[in-house]
């Protein structure tokens, strides 16, 4: 299984430079997914700031979250994060050579925690924590 970040699933479902190629990993791979809970919140999130800083009108931001959600529900396995990878985020934030964010740490955590084959992840800054902490990282 594969842990897909939020800097990966945007571009799936929203117009960006690299969708199509995040869309040809996925649909080649054969790879099963497994998000999060938080990267379900932080989806919403993302969709509602392309919406504020005049990236995507309201009505493909929402249709995108819908598509989102609803391939969310048919296709990947959905991770919950309890305390112990909020704790293990707190251990990756507070690591200065890391340069996470908070939010950032906390995907390692739970992919850690779920003990998947890799991550697909678009963002620099968390690959390189993914591989530091002996994460493959899926690159498209």
């Amino acid at each position: 299984m594969i842990y897909a970040d939020t800097s990966a699933l945007v571009p799936a479902f929203i117009r960006e430079p690299k969708s199509d190629a995040v869309l040809a990993w996925i649909e080649s791979s054969g790879e099963r997914l497994i998000v999060s809970e938080w990267a379900i919140a932080e989806f919403s999130s993302a969709a509602a700031i392309k919406v504020r800083t005049g990236q995507a009108a309201p009505g493909i931001a929402k249709q995108a979250r819908e598509r989102f959600l609803a391939f969310v529900e048919r296709h990947c396995a959905i991770a919950v994060p309890q305390r112990s990878e909020f704790r293990r985020a707190a251990d990756l934030a507070g690591v200065p050579e890391l340069n996470l964010r908070t939010g950032d740490a906390l995907h390692l955590a739970i992919a850690e925690a779920s003990n998947v084959q890799g991550i697909l992840c678009l963002d620099q800054i968390m690959s390189n924590g993914a591989k530091a902490i002996g994460l493959v990282v899926v690159t498209v």
